[in-house]
């Protein structure tokens, strides 16, 4: 499982996705560092996917990795309704083989694609079990894939939110700073805290949402997108979303900044970094792609990015110790 959020209003659209896989049968974690989300522009359309369900099928590839070998077919040159058929043509058989052999709870999947048509936002669901037009799951996996979409009414705030659910007040955060007209960065921190509060409310950090997230800002034009990582104690690196067709822009810290991707080009297991940071991989000239480095932490563990300053769940237990350390400091006697 995996935790997605994203919020669409007139003037712009944020998605935000945990970057944790575990085990499809073990549930132990597998990796901190994995792609969920996929950054893209197509013949009428531009926006970004992320997923939930499925981290890896048998042969080990990734939900992220199906949706590079469409690019590389040229299927994001076709217009976004074509997107969806082929991307339902394509994971749906995948998906009934995970069906027959794994049972119907651990198969089930989600695809969220956030799009801007036509200047307007829109969001759609393809899954084995739930839908962006209806409330609530079903407990196990259909055969088949569903297209749905959110319904919009103009000037309205959409936010959805697939896997591992947010917390209420998360949500009403996130729409009441949209409504306030709160800067970008505010609503994108808010979006981010959802995810990252999933992690440590209900998981302690161990469980299958990752505290570490992707996020991405789309606006209505295609000059419009940033993203970026955001990481519990911080990064060396930028580890980015992948890109099929479309530009991004990408923040360094202070005034640094870059731009990856353009028209006709994809882009996967990408970062960026200053000093340090060039040290998170090394290219592999045998697999033609760059060898991301992950630590194991010493205490509990956990994998490491190399990308990330500390281990994520040992921040989430100091930072639990240190609270519980200052209510006993203020704690009065009766």
């Amino acid at each position: 499982m995996s935790a997605n959020l994203t919020a669409a209003w007139p003037y712009g659209m944020i998605s935000v996705s945990d970057r944790r896989v575990t085990g499809l049968v073990s549930g132990e974690i597998r990796t901190n560092r994995s792609t969920k989300m996929t950054v893209f522009g197509c013949a009428d359309a531009h926006g970004v996917i992320v997923y939930n369900g499925i981290g890896t099928d048998d042969a080990g590839r990734t939900p992220s990795e199906w949706l590079m070998s469409l690019a590389e077919q040229q299927v994001f040159d076709l217009s976004f309704a074509d997107i969806l058929n082929r991307i339902v043509a394509d994971v749906e058989p995948r998906l009934i083989a995970l069906r027959q052999k794994y049972g119907s709870t651990r198969s089930r999947h989600t695809f969220v694609i956030s799009v801007w048509e036509h200047a307007v936002p829109a969001i759609y669901c393809i899954s084995n079990y739930e839908r962006a037009d209806e409330n609530g799951e079903a407990a196990k996996a259909g055969e088949k894939l569903t297209v749905s979409r959110t319904i919009s009414t103009p000037n309205q705030i959409q936010i959805f939110a697939t896997g591992s659910h947010p917390f209420r007040r998360n949500l009403q955060a996130i729409s009441g700073s949209i409504k306030a007209g709160a800067l970008v960065n505010r609503v994108k921190a808010l979006c981010v805290k959802a995810v990252k509060d999933i992690a440590y409310g209900r998981g302690l950090g161990r469980g299958a949402v990752g505290a570490s997230c992707q996020w991405a800002f789309l606006g209505p034009t295609r000059d419009e997108v940033w993203f970026g990582l955001d990481v519990v104690g911080g990064a060396v690196a930028q580890e980015t979303p992948n890109l099929i067709n479309i530009t991004a822009n990408l923040s360094l810290g202070g005034t640094f900044s870059a731009r990856l991707g353009g028209p006709g080009q994809l882009v996967k297991e990408s970062y960026a970094g200053l000093g340090e940071g060039v040290k998170v991989a090394h290219y592999d000239p045998a697999q033609k792609r760059p060898v991301f480095r992950e630590l194991v932490c010493g205490i509990c563990m956990s994998p490491i990015p190399a990308s990330h300053r500390s281990c994520e769940v040992c921040s989430y237990e100091r930072g639990s110790d240190r609270s519980k350390l200052r209510r006993r400091r203020t704690a009065q006697p009766l």
